[in-house]
């Protein structure tokens, strides 16, 4: 009865996205391997499901169980979408999906404490989109913690928000520079987020909503680590009134048990891994932006002109910015249609350009360029396209010939940025090792949590 009584639960509550929920399932894969008998932590991770999502989403979910026995999930009931106009912003449109399934999410974790043997809630970790669900943790004597799959540097962006809200009280596009306490360089607001461009968006007010929550939280566990961001990670310090931060990065699937398998077969990606199989190490360079982003034809014309120019072989995830109807219905395009004519017949043999977002393993692929040295926005198309470039112009749309040298700049074999990147590498791994600062942070917060209930 008493190692009953003892019986410790980790709720986590991923975004419906792959770039979050694979992350979330390696982090809870971690914490529980650190995790010893004094400790008893078990771990349940909540699941919901948009209807805008990819359709392989379904059965990927079913399958997660068997895949990983050692994490309970949990699939939370289907809520009706709000209200989808042509106009509506995503940052709208998720938020308020992600309000409605607040009482389903109630009712999970009442079940939980209700099941025999009892379990003790010991700590809740959300997504940055499910912030009203501090409401109900609280209700319940639950500590909540935020998973942020961003970088450091982002998550002081979005603390130093209210003082942003204070000082720019209607837009920030017309201040020359903005001085960002987790940015070691002043910026120029046009390199922020779109919604904090303007005040009176939907998208912005939904910033606010969300990240002025943070300082309710009991901790925050961010995908970085301090040989990264030093800088960022030491801004902390001089700010009151936040939550304590875990650095536990890099948060990487290196084995890819948790990814997206596509339903009915995997013929796509078994072709281009043997394309991969058959370029020299370090020869690929991996565009991709996620699995929620999307390109105008503008950028996707000026993307395709930079590759091609610059002569390097490429794996490019394509997507564009969805379009709605007058109804308010996503109306369905093919990327392609927005690259140059003639373009993939010209990089044939070179060049691999992939419909929508890559379901597929990208780390550990020694063909790789850049990928496997970072990652999230470090070892994808931003990192390539606008890191490498710190001289560029800030405009809505890259131009191809600055795409085509930032390129060169992380491809070239005796390139500084290459050489920083491989550089890093090492250090993220050595991060993960036991003994390292990521496995140090995450005892800590094992400890924590384990202590502070």
């Amino acid at each position: 009865m008493e190692e009953e009584m003892q019986r410790s639960e980790l709720v986590f509550v991923p975004a419906p996205a792959l770039g979050h929920m694979a992350p979330t399932i390696e982090l809870a894969n971690r914490l529980l391997s650190i995790t010893n008998q004094h400790h008893r932590i078990s771990i349940t991770i909540l699941i919901v499901s948009f209807p805008y999502t990819d359709p392989d989403f379904a059965s990927y979910f079913q399958s997660l169980p068997s895949i990983f026995p050692n994490i309970r999930f949990i699939i939370l009931p289907p809520v009706d979408p709000p209200p989808l106009t042509a106009h509506v912003a995503i940052e709208t449109l998720v938020s308020l999906y992600c309000h409605k399934w607040t009482p389903q999410f109630k009712e999970a974790l009442t079940q939980l404490t209700d099941s025999s043997p009892p379990i003790r809630l010991t700590g809740l970790v959300i997504d940055v989109r499910f912030t009203d669900f501090i409401d109900v943790a609280n209700q319940l004597g639950i500590p909540t913690f935020l998973n942020f799959a961003s970088n450091a540097a982002m998550l002081g962006l979005m603390l130093h928000l209210t003082t942003l809200r204070a000082d720019h009280p209607k837009t920030t596009e017309s201040f020359t520079e903005l001085a960002i306490p987790s940015f070691a360089n002043s910026v120029p607001p046009t390199v922020l987020p779109t919604p904090l461009l303007n005040k009176t968006d939907d998208s912005y007010k939904w910033y606010v909503h969300h990240y002025g929550r943070f300082r309710e939280l009991k901790g925050i566990l961010v995908n970085t680590f301090p040989e990264l961001e030093s800088y960022a990670i030491d801004s902390f310090d001089s700010l009151s009134g936040i939550p304590k931060v875990y650095a536990v990065g890099p948060i990487v699937d290196l084995a890819g048990k948790g990814q997206l398998r596509p339903v009915g077969g995997s013929g796509e990606q078994e072709r281009i891994m043997k394309w991969l199989d058959r370029q020299p190490e370090g020869s690929v360079v991996l565009v991709c932006f996620g699995s929620m982003a999307g390109l105008s034809g503008a950028e996707l014309r000026e993307i395709a002109v930079g590759l091609e120019a610059s002569g390097y072989r490429f794996l490019w995830s394509l997507r564009k910015a969805p379009r709605f109807s007058g109804d308010g219905k996503a109306v369905e395009e093919d990327p392609r249609d927005g690259l140059p004519e003639g373009f993939e017949g010209r990089v044939e043999g070179r060049g691999w350009c992939v419909g929508g977002w890559g379901k597929w393993r990208c780390w550990g692929i020694r063909q790789l360029g850049v990928c496997e040295s970072l990652w999230v926005e470090f070892c994808f198309g931003e990192f390539v396209v606008w890191g490498a470039n710190s001289d560029l112009a800030y405009r809505p749309v890259v131009t191809a010939e600055e795409i085509e040298r930032g390129i060169r700049r992380v491809m070239e074999k005796d390139s500084e940025v290459r050489r920083r990147v491989k550089e890093m590498s090492v250090k993220s791994r050595e991060a993960a090792r036991e003994g390292g600062s990521s496995s140090v942070s995450m005892k800590q917060f094992i400890e924590d949590l384990v202590n502070d209930n």
